[in-house]
């Protein structure tokens, strides 16, 4: 019965062994699981740790772009302020230059009037030979046309009040004078009249009396081509419309 007994106790305290060992995998398990975590948890920080580092850095990259994109159009904004103004500049100093340069323009005209009008005006050098007209006069004239010689060169053909032709006997007093200066075919010659400035009659007449001069010299030979017609209008005192010059020259 001893015997059965014990053999009989024995077979029934067996299992404390596999509790053990399913009590030692537990903790194990635990064990790794307790590393595992603690690895992930550390893999975790660094990497948020990093993922904030570059966040920051590429914060900063773009405020420096950002600030140097804006200091590079403030740059920008200076050079084309700094352009408009170098424009402005040399706009202005053209018109500058265009101005000074109508200004000569004007001196040497005025200057060639001057001189026009003196030669017109000189009389130290005039003849006494004067052609009195009567064929072409207005109502009541007080005073006919004349032809006055001034240098061997040039002729003053001087009209009568309201008058702007000439008459055959003019024309041919003319044609005589011209003669002795030259061939009507052979060089230039130059009708000049100076206008009253401002007064659309005197101009008028200033055309009408050159032209007569001119189509006196056609009409005797003279081309066209030869011919140069000019009228000057000036505020001088001494402007005369009367007054036809006839130069020559060779």
């Amino acid at each position: 019965m001893a015997a059965t007994s014990d053999s009989g106790e024995a077979s029934d305290i067996f299992w404390p062994g596999y509790v053990d060992a399913v009590t030692n995998l537990a903790i194990n398990l635990l064990f790794v699981i307790a590393v595992m975590s603690i690895v992930v948890l550390g893999a975790t920080l660094q990497l948020a740790q990093m993922t904030k580092k570059k966040a920051i850095e590429e914060a900063q990259s773009h405020q420096t772009a950002t600030s140097a994109s804006h200091t590079q159009e403030k740059q920008k904004g200076e050079q084309q302020k700094d352009a408009n103004a170098q424009s402005k500049d040399e706009t202005v100093s053209r018109m500058q230059q265009t101005i000074n340069d109508v200004q000569a323009k004007l001196e040497i005209t005025q200057k060639k009037l001057d001189e026009t009008q003196r030669k017109l005006t000189q009389v130290q050098d005039v003849r006494t030979d004067v052609v009195q007209a009567k064929d072409n006069k207005p109502t009541d004239p007080k005073q006919a046309n004349s032809v006055q010689s001034l240098t061997q060169s040039a002729l003053v053909v001087v009209f009568s009040p309201d008058v702007v032709t000439l008459s055959a006997a003019e024309v041919s007093e003319l044609m005589s004078k011209l003669k002795k200066v030259s061939a009507l075919q052979v060089g230039r010659w130059q009708i000049t009249v100076i206008s009253p400035k401002g007064f659309s009659e005197a101009a008028r007449l200033s055309f009408y009396r050159a032209n007569a001069v001119r189509n006196a010299l056609l009409e005797n030979g003279a081309s066209s081509a030869a011919i140069d017609l000019k009228i000057h209008e000036s505020t001088q005192a001494g402007a005369d419309n009367s007054k036809v010059l006839l130069r020559w020259a060779p």
